[in-house]
């Protein structure tokens, strides 16, 4: 290119970038600061615990191509740090005139991805908005006063890293853990004022920020302060009375805000309407609920315990004396919560209990907890009953409307082995089936012939009967192997007492058979039963939610991943600040002048204290400190508390004795009472520690690491060890509750999931392996020997020299494109070996190679491979790397430039290897009009009839991936091709095998090979 034409394609370079890319100017910038957001408020969340508000605001019009709105919150209007964003088509804008946020709960605060010290924001340079909350320690210790912070840190840096740290408090003796920055995510949450506080103000505001990443307006900052208010009433409370039982059973809905509550109460309420209830103010409830008597209660756990109760006749007369289970029966009950600032609720509206049999509930679930076979070990399933097979949808096949494609579907567990599923079909009415169906092999799909009366394609009438279906099995009963997770399998046999009945309906609409909601088990209506799952941890005492499941579901695998992080409440900051200490504590500051040579750090503090065993003789948790002096101290530190304690209650068993005055013998009496409770938790405490064996060998370590490394081994495996029960319910008072395995002591048997080294269902594929890697040895062997391995003919591998002569006679280039692929395609790899091979013919008889690049990191290997092939033949300087250059990596971009470079350089002949899209057909027409030979080979589908009909030949798929192996005939590249045919030749033996003895029922050799 000439000197002028650089010159002037540069100047016209650098005035795009300098008019094209710069920023708006002061005048567009001052009109893109008016774009804000309008009607932005804050408020409260209502009925939630205190810890979040609720933003709204008018987005922007879908004209200023807004991609992104940007939400900003700080403690004062002038400093605000980036919180989160709320993503935005660019195209079709937002629908509604309202947009919402909730800030609720915790959020990162502070992690690695957060500035090192206060920065403003790139789109807004001098602004009140900034990138996000720094690690800078006192300024997070005094944010700290405005939230709740807590600290997640990996395991292994909170075990082993962590400084040793006091607080500046002179009179706080504990020892805390110090994190810094980099070894933690703080996550923050809002803060509600408690009694005798005073409110935090959290200011917020909203930035739209259009595609170019311009801040179109910074809105004025808006305030708002959490409130932690009543909870909501029970959206529902269903009673029943089991008259056979005497009992009385409850059943609630949790409210949509849940999270804050902690306790229930169920209360027996006068009998009004519900219209009469409906309009009872607040103060009229609480009269009311003062009035009532209190019949049951528990706790909630933020709504994960389980949902209902039973109140026995026992319990009813001593919640009231006198009262009987038919009175209680006639009556009527509400219920209200209780979150955990011991805000009440309002009552639900009152509940009459339904009056049934025992038998009406559902039947107890007989469940069984196994390990998920073939896993890493982070999964255990829970199994409630035998496989469950259900009808999803119908479809005709037969113009007629006498055939039906029945789809069904099969929930099962792994362990699970179907052998047979046996379909019956029966007219309405009829005890003989007019169609059976034998599915051997579940594929989900099943043929069935019907009557022609039933047809939906009978002359525009359609049937009103609907058509039923009985299900059964047989079934492989298992064992599984606890030691390495295998699983055996025993006979097939009949599931007795198990069948399945659906009906299946006409829908004119459909036009099709479409399933009832109804589903049969043994002649009992399951579809609105659900079956619940709870799980109680080792060390806990309650049982907690994991999921509902419906009937059609038989099993629930449970999630139980490995223990990776320790969350931990902040206590407070060290910092340092010239020659003293700063802690930021409680709302409180302490400082104090550092001590000669004393090295302090700005830290993050957190207890060092962590949960470390379950004593099964107490029925506690005992914890110990990750510092070997600190938890050599625990037990010492216990007697020396129990001292004090006993020394208190013997001073108030004095005063309490010379007590004249009743009121005051009285206030003595729950002193007494509270410290002999003190002290006997002491003592127990004091037995547990001193008994205990594993906190024993724990104080016996040499170091901290010693001592954390026990502590691991003991506490993550007993945290990952649960109990399961089961409750079935119809969501409405009816259910029934399956009692958790126990041992004969009485203890709960406590589950956890087991990894395994090795797949049992994958020992087929080892064999695989294992053959295709003989007959790879084998082959490489004796094509080194000088074996001739016979290959087929490749037309397009074998016209290669033809093509390249061709282009030498008429003193032409060459083209050769590898497509638009990477590395990490085949295709690409496969392209490389070709390469190769006609880079050498061409320098051979120095023909011109122009090979233009899709991909900058292909680009170089390309060079170096046609470079080699230079040097291989005697010919380097014959070799011009410009010759291989990258093009572009934009598609369409790409096939406009090696068009042109085909028109310009009169290309005689064209190579197109590699993996191709929508460009192929654009470059191999461009060729035909140049009159070039062309020779293609692709591995993409739809790209490979255009090459054929365009390229004088073809490689089609394979045939692209042995090229390598055909044209360089390398023992190591034609042995592996040769094991490849002889190997796929073994997998059509098998596929042939398998459907003929498949045709028989036979389908071990299918059940044998894994499906994924």
């Amino acid at each position: 290119m000439k000197l002028y034409i650089r010159l002037f394609i540069l100047i016209l370079l650098t005035g795009l970038l300098a008019f094209g890319c710069s920023r708006p100017s002061g005048q567009e910038q001052a009109k893109l600061k008016k774009l804000v957001v309008e009607n932005l408020q804050v408020k409260d969340i209502p009925n939630d615990g205190g810890d979040g508000l609720m933003l709204s605001w008018k987005p922007l019009p879908k004209d200023k191509r807004v991609q992104e709105y940007r939400i900003y919150r700080g403690v004062h209007p002038d400093t605000l740090f980036f919180l989160t964003s709320v993503q935005v088509n660019v195209k079709t804008g937002v629908a509604t005139d309202e947009m919402l946020y909730y800030d609720s709960g915790y959020s990162s605060f502070v992690s690695l991805d957060s500035p090192g010290k206060l920065k403003h924001e790139k789109g807004a340079p001098g602004s009140n908005l900034y990138r996000g909350v720094p690690r800078d320690t006192e300024l997070v210790a005094r944010l700290s006063e405005s939230f709740s912070l807590l600290s997640q840190i990996e395991d292994g840096d909170y075990y082993y890293k962590t400084v040793k740290a006091r607080s500046a408090d002179k009179e706080d003796e504990n020892i805390y853990a110090g994190l810094r920055f980099n070894q933690q995510t703080i996550l923050a949450s809002l803060k509600s004022a408690q009694p005798g506080e005073k409110p935090v103000d959290y200011y917020y505001t909203v930035v739209p920020v259009n595609e170019r990443n311009q801040y179109l307006g910074i809105a004025k900052p808006v305030a708002g302060t959490p409130i932690d208010d009543a909870p909501e009433a029970s959206p529902g409370l269903f009673a029943a009375a089991v008259e056979d039982n005497l009992t009385l059973q409850f059943e609630w809905e949790y409210p949509l805000n849940h999270d804050d509550l902690a306790a229930y109460s169920i209360y027996m309420v006068p009998a009004l309407p519900d219209s009469a209830w409906k309009m009872m103010s607040a103060e009229q409830q609480e009269a009311v609920a003062g009035t009532a008597v209190k019949i049951a209660g528990g706790g909630v756990g933020s709504g994960s315990l389980k949902n209902n109760c039973v109140v026995t006749e026992e319990e009813l007369s001593q919640a009231a004396p006198g009262l009987s289970w038919e009175q209680a029966s006639q009556s009527r009950f509400s219920i209200r919560f209780m979150d955990y600032s011991m805000n009440q609720s309002p009552l639900s509206l009152p509940a009459s209990p339904k009056r049934v049999k025992s038998s009406a509930l559902p039947q107890i679930a007989k469940f069984r907890v196994e390990d998920k076979p073939m896993d890493k070990g982070d999964r255990i399933t829970v199994t409630w009953q035998d496989p469950v097979v259900s009808i999803t949808k119908t479809s005709s096949l037969k113009k007629d409307g006498t055939r039906l494609k029945v789809n069904y579907q099969v929930n099962k567990t792994d362990n699970q082995n179907i052998s047979n599923i046996y379909f019956e079909f029966f007219e309405p009415g009829k005890d003989t089936a007019f169609a059976k169906v034998n599915e051997f092999h579940q594929d989900n799909i099943i043929y069935v012939n019907i009557p022609k009366k039933y047809s939906l394609k009978n002359g525009g009438k359609v049937p009103e009967d609907s058509l039923q279906v009985k299900i059964t099995m047989a079934v492989k009963p298992y064992k599984i192997n606890p030691q390495n997770g295998r699983i055996t399998y025993g006979k097939k046999e009949l599931l007795k007492d198990y069948t399945m009945v659906q009906y299946i309906k006409p829908d004119p609409a459909m036009m099709a058979y479409m399933p009832t909601r109804g589903l049969y088990l043994n002649g009992v209506d399951v579809s609105q039963v659900q079956n619940v799952v709870y799980r109680k941890g080792y060390r806990s005492s309650t049982y907690s939610l994991v999921k509902s499941s419906t009937s059609y579901e038989n099993n629930l695998d449970v999630t139980i991943g490995y223990i990776s992080t320790v969350t931990k409440p902040i206590a407070g900051f060290n910092f340092v600040k010239g020659d003293s200490l700063y802690t930021y504590m409680d709302g409180k500051r302490f400082s104090r002048k550092l001590a000669a040579g004393e090295k302090a750090r700005d830290l993050a503090l957190v207890s060092s204290e962590i949960d470390f065993t379950y004593d099964q003789e107490s029925k506690t948790t005992l914890n110990t400190s990750i510092y070997l002096d600190e938890a050599k101290k625990i037990i010492g530190n216990l007697k020396t508390d129990l001292d004090d304690a006993k020394k208190e209650l013997a001073a108030c068993g004095d005063s309490l004795a010379q007590a004249k005055v009743p009121e005051t013998a009285m206030v003595y009496q729950g002193a007494v009472a509270r410290l002999t409770q003190k002290v006997e938790g002491l003592e127990e405490k004091v037995k547990a520690y001193s008994s205990n064996k594993l906190f024993q060998e724990a104080l016996k370590q040499k170091n901290d690491r010693g001592l954390m490394r026990l502590v691991s081994s003991i506490r993550e495996p007993e945290s990952r060890q649960h109990s399961y029960m089961i409750v079935r319910t119809n969501g409405e008072g009816l259910f029934s509750e399956t009692a958790p395995d126990t041992l004969k002591t009485g203890e709960y048997v406590n589950y956890a999931p087991i990894s395994n080294w090795f797949d049992w269902n994958k020992l087929i594929t080892l064999f695989a392996v294992l053959i295709f890697g003989i007959m790879v040895v084998v082959f490489v062997n004796l094509a080194k020997k000088g074996k001739d391995l016979y290959m087929r003919p490749i037309a397009g591998l074998q016209e290669i020299d033809n093509a390249i002569g061709r282009a030498t006679e008429m003193g032409r280039p060459m083209l050769y494109c590898m497509g638009n692929g990477g590395l990490s395609d085949v295709a690409t790899l496969a392209s490389m070996g070709i390469l190769s091979l006609v880079a050498k013919k061409a320098a051979e008889y120095d023909t011109k190679l122009i090979v233009p690049c899709y991909d900058y990191i292909v680009m170089p290997i390309a060079q170096e491979i046609v470079r080699e092939a230079h040097y291989a033949v005697g010919r380097p300087d014959s070799y011009d790397k410009n010759n291989v250059f990258y093009l572009t990596s934009v598609q369409f971009a790409y096939v406009a430039g090696v068009n042109g470079i085909m028109i310009r350089e009169k290309m005689a002949t064209n190579f197109f290897m590699g993996y191709f899209a929508a460009e192929a057909l654009l470059m191999t027409e461009t060729g035909n009009a140049v009159g070039a030979v062309q020779i293609a080979g692709s591995d993409a589908i739809t790209q490979i009839p255009f090459f054929i009909t365009t390229c004088d030949y073809t490689l089609i798929g394979e045939e692209l991936y042995a090229a390598s192996a055909y044209l360089n005939r390398e023992p190591m590249l034609l042995g592996t091709l040769k094991a490849q045919d002889y190997f796929k030749f073994l997998i059509l033996v098998f596929v042939i095998v398998g459907a003929l003895t498949a045709t028989f029922q036979l389908t071990g050799i299918m059940q044998a090979f894994p499906l994924k």
